[in-house]
Parts: C-alpha cells; sequence; structure tokens
C-alpha cells in the first residue's frame, strides 16, 4: 500500500518497528516497520500524500464534497469511513508575548499509517515526535497511538494557553485599579485573546467524541481510541474552556469596576472645579458691581470702605471654602 518514495511534501517520518518508534529519512518503506507516520507540510496535501502512497481516499473526498469542506478549509471536522479510514480537522492554540495565536492540525489515518499536518505555532508535532523518541509508553496497536497522542498534546497545550492566560488576568487584577495607569488597553486585549482561545478549544469537546465510534476499522486492525481516553480529553477541555470563561467574566468585572472608580474620580474632580468656581464668583461678583463706577455708591466715600469690602471678600470665600472642605468637594 506504501510507494517506494514518499512524495516531495513529506518532510519526516516516523516508524514503529518491534523495539518502539524511530524517526527517519524519507524513503523507501522499511518491510519490518509496524506502522508509519508521515508529516506533510501543508494540510491541503494530506490527502494527496496518502493518495500518492496508493491509499484510496476518494470516499474521503465524496464526504468533505458533500458537506461543502474542501481539503484545504480550516474548519473543525471528523469524517470516517467505516473499516476504511479516519480524517480529522482540529484548531491548535499557542500563547507567546501576550498573544493568541491559532493554527489547525490535520490528520488522516488508517490502521497502519497515519499522515499529519501542521500549521500555527503550537508545536504539537514536535512535542510528539519527540515523546515518541523517548519511548515513552503508548499503547495501542497500528498507528492509533500517534492519534491519541497528538490529542493529548492538544488538550496540553490548550491547558497552557489557559494558564498562560490565568497569569495575565491576575498580573492585570493587580494594576487594573490603579489611577495612575490605564489598564483598559490590556484588558481589552485579553478579552480578545481569550474568545480567540477559546473559539479554537471549543470544537475540541465536541468532535473529540466522535473519534470513539466502535465501528471504525481498518483491515483486522481497529481504528477507535479509547472510550474512556476520549471521555478524559473532553472533560479537561470542557474544563479549560469552564475556567477561560472564569477570566472573561473576571475581566469584564474588573472593567465595570474601573470605570465605575473613573466616574467617581471625574465626579471628585467636577465637584471640586464647581466648588472653586463658586469661591471665585464672590470676588468676581464685588468687583463686577464696584466696577460699574455708579456716582451714587454712599460707602465709596466711608473711610472703611474698601477695608469693609475685602474683609468681607474674604470672609465670604474662606466661609464658602470651609464649608465646601467639610462637605466632601474640596
Amino acid at each position: 500500500m506504501v510507494s517506494p518514495q514518499p512524495p516531495v511534501s513529506v518532510r519526516r517520518t516516523v516508524e514503529r518497528v518491534s523495539d518502539g518508534w524511530h524517526e527517519t529519512t524519507p524513503g523507501p518503506a522499511v518491510a519490518r516497520a509496524e506502522a508509519r507516520w508521515f508529516v506533510v507540510e501543508d494540510g491541503a496535501d494530506v490527502l494527496d500524500a496518502a493518495e500518492e502512497h496508493g491509499l484510496d481516499v476518494s470516499e474521503i473526498r465524496a464526504r468533505l464534497a458533500r458537506i461543502g469542506r474542501g481539503p484545504s478549509s480550516v474548519a473543525p471536522r471528523v469524517v470516517r469511513v467505516n473499516d476504511h479510514a479516519l480524517y480529522v480537522v482540529v484548531p491548535t492554540a499557542a500563547y507567546d508575548d501576550e498573544q493568541v495565536t491559532t493554527g489547525r492540525l490535520v490528520l488522516f489515518a488508517t490502521g497502519t499509517v497515519l499522515y499529519s499536518a501542521e500549521s500555527g505555532s503550537a508545536g504539537v508535532t514536535d512535542k510528539v515526535v519527540e515523546r515518541l523518541g523517548e519511548q515513552r509508553a503508548l499503547k495501542g496497536r497500528g498507528a492509533l497511538p500517534v492519534l491519541a497522542a497528538m490529542l493529548v498534546e492538544l488538550v496540553a497545550g490548550a491547558s497552557d494557553v489557559e494558564l498562560a492566560l490565568g497569569d495575565a488576568v491576575a498580573h492585570l487584577e493587580q494594576v487594573a485599579f490603579r489611577l495612575d495607569e490605564d489598564p483598559l488597553p490590556r484588558l481589552y486585549n485579553l478579552k480578545r485573546e481569550i474568545s480567540e482561545a477559546r473559539r479554537a478549544l471549543l470544537p475540541l469537546s465536541v468532535e473529540l467524541p466522535d473519534l470513539g465510534d466502535d465501528r471504525t476499522t481498518v483491515s483486522t486492525e481497529p481504528l477507535r481510541l479509547d472510550r474512556q481516553l476520549l471521555e478524559r480529553l473532553t472533560a479537561h477541555a470542557e474544563r479549560i474552556d469552564q475556567h477561560l470563561e472564569s477570566h472573561d467574566s473576571l475581566l469584564s468585572d474588573m472593567l465595570t469596576v474601573r470605570l465605575s472608580l473613573v466616574s467617581v474620580r471625574q465626579n471628585e474632580d467636577m465637584r471640586k472645579i464647581s466648588a472653586w468656581a463658586a469661591i471665585a464668583a464672590v470676588p468676581t461678583l464685588v468687583a463686577g458691581i464696584y466696577g460699574m463706577n455708579f456716582e451714587h455708591m454712599p460707602e465709596l466715600a466711608w473711610t472703611w470702605g474698601y477695608p469693609g469690602v475685602l474683609f468681607a471678600m474674604v470672609g465670604i470665600c474662606v466661609g464658602l471654602h470651609r464649608a465646601f472642605k467639610h462637605n466632601g468637594w474640596l
């Protein structure tokens, strides 16, 4: 079923023999290999690579065409062909420099052969290759252990993103209520990144249960994942989504409180401005009256008229200041 030479689009090959998994240089198939995993450059080329190796992917293509999703589609999808093959498209997520970046992981599996392609910076493929190289225990026959390991790393990566976002939210919470700083741009950015992470994670909890269909087999090699493993991964994905929702809710609460503090600060400023305006209005009013130069103003001829007016203005201003201070306006 495997062609003598892998296609150009295949950049890595990992083979399982009696003593475990080993990464090999793409080349002729090893006869003693129990299973093979081909890493393809582009997700749109996964089915093409399988077809070049002699695998029948016509039914997968037909089903994708019926649902309006071609091999290049990034929409999450699980397509299975009973007793034949499994085609999976799931999103990936990574967090770096306060930004969530998403990608996709495309998988095509038969009983003993797995094709995959990954885009984005999640690094699921590299982590699984490293795990296989360390010969960690991977239960199952054929290519299923690789498929299971990739799903485990996918959910683990989503958990790392959630933890990083949680740390960012906790750090922002420490400065969100400082009036000498403006956390609103960071707050809005975090809410956007959390929404991006939730959009990438949601399809996992929806599509993972579909991978445990016991009817999916290839020849004598069963192509089904352990139901308990899928349930654990689904539950983990749902918990991650709940944590992300909690982070988003906390950010919304911080935004509400922050805006309330800003509003209170503005009201305090307005009261101070109004109080000082009222105090300044007293000398302005008196000066305006005596600046009209009326002829008949008897107090102008009084000996104590000028100092009396000054003392009156100062007294009224001091009284207003004490009154505003007592009422918390100053």
